[in-house]
């Protein structure tokens, strides 16, 4: 491995734990968590958006695109082999990285979003490291990250539906890594979110760090509801929400956009054709990670995937 002990792998001494997930699954809140531990610590202070490791280096590319594209990239998917093109990645990455972590801390958390599909290129760098995933209903995390994306066309989706089939092949290539990983940790947001005190206590012990009861306090259980409602009504409850609050403020800066209306009375139109949609080309890859279309709070646990299909379950720290 190019991360093997030596006087200049500093890295070896210590545990970095990189955390991934796609925008808007929870990675921040878990990152945010870990670093609140006395043992732990994130970067801070970097001046980057999330103050995310990504964008703070030059050894690799990090999230390319839209949040709809990126896992499509060609460089998105990082493996051993192209850490072992890159002899010198262990110093350029600590080197970047190093400055924003309080060194005196066991656990060194680093959160971006491509991480996801990284992992394997991680692990060769930094034989010690350890990665937490967080993953979220497609559908939700799809109508959270809605907003951002560019209206793109897929082999047999566009738009809305498009951002599904981005969740869908981010998670076919981390569970197909997933299997080289020695320590990994996945989280469920919905689990999360319904036993908060549980899903930590994973984490801690993953870790092997404390987090105080105030971590529990931090999670906020409802933050998936509004967008349940918006798929089971089809957009119509939000969107006479949205006209109203964009009449009432005509004429000021602080009202509703004129793409965020046009994206409602779109949603309003075209969510019953997404679901269509979505579950025809998509629904059995979906089930296969272990979420259902019509339970967006719902998940089931994870469990490594070989050739598409659930695997059985290893050990907890999976």
């Amino acid at each position: 491995m190019s991360g093997t002990s030596t006087s200049s792998t500093p890295w070896n001494d210590r545990r970095i734990a990189f955390v991934g997930g796609l925008h808007r699954s929870g990675t921040t809140l878990i990152a945010r968590i870990i670093g609140s531990s006395p043992n732990a610590c994130g970067l801070t202070g970097t001046g980057a958006v999330m103050d995310e490791g990504q964008h703070i280096q030059d050894t690799y590319v990090g999230g390319l695109g839209n949040t709809s594209e990126w896992s499509f990239h060609p460089q998105a998917h990082l493996t051993e082999e192209d850490a072992r093109r890159l002899p010198d990645a262990g110093t350029r990455l600590w080197a970047s990285w190093s400055p924003y972590w309080d060194l005196d801390r066991t656990v060194l958390v680093e959160k971006s979003p491509p991480n996801l599909t990284k992992m394997r290129f991680f692990q060769e760098i930094f034989p010690r490291s350890r990665f937490i995933v967080v993953t979220r209903h497609p559908v939700v995390q799809a109508l959270a990250v809605r907003k951002w994306a560019t209206r793109t066309r897929g082999r047999f989706t566009y738009g809305f539906p498009r951002l599904v089939e981005h969740w869908v092949h981010a998670h076919d290539v981390f569970a197909e890594d997933a299997l080289h990983i020695e320590n990994l940790l996945v989280l469920r947001y919905e689990h999360l979110m319904r036993d908060p005190a549980n899903e930590l206590g994973r984490v801690a012990r993953f870790l092997d760090i404390e987090l105080g009861d105030d971590a529990v306090d931090a999670v906020d259980a409802g933050r998936s509801n509004r967008y349940a409602e918006l798929w089971r009504t089809g957009g119509r409850g939000e969107l006479a929400g949205r006209v109203r609050r964009h009449v009432a403020h005509l004429g000021s800066r602080r009202g509703t956009p004129r793409a965020d209306l046009l994206r409602d009375v779109t949603d309003a139109a075209l969510l019953p054709r997404y679901r269509n949609v979505v579950s025809e080309h998509l629904g059995d890859r979906i089930r296969a990670h272990g979420y259902d279309l019509d339970a967006l709070d719902e998940a089931a646990p994870w469990a490594p995937m070989v050739h598409g299909a659930p695997a059985p379950l290893a050990a907890d720290v999976r």
